[in-house]
């Protein structure tokens, strides 16, 4: 059997491919790892050995944008 290459627009749709799936892993992989450290933040905050992890009850925390934001509050701002 006679072995034909592929023309240019499918080997790079090809390349396209495995570079997406390749993308694809590793942004599952990032999702994990900050899962990850999410919970060991939230576990060190609640042990009392870990020094500096427990928020100062003095100091009010000051709003990230975008993080833990108020879903009813975005959307009356017209936010994401």
């Amino acid at each position: 059997m006679e072995h034909e290459e592929q023309p240019e627009h499918e080997q790079q749709a090809d390349r396209m491919e495995e570079n997406a799936d390749k993308l694809e892993q590793q942004s599952e992989q990032l999702g994990e790892r900050i899962d990850d450290i999410e919970g060991d933040w939230e576990r060190k905050e609640q042990d009392p050995a870990v020094p500096g992890a427990q928020p100062d009850p003095a100091e009010e925390e000051e709003p990230v944008a975008g993080v833990n934001a108020d879903e009813e509050l975005a959307s009356e701002e017209g936010g994401p």
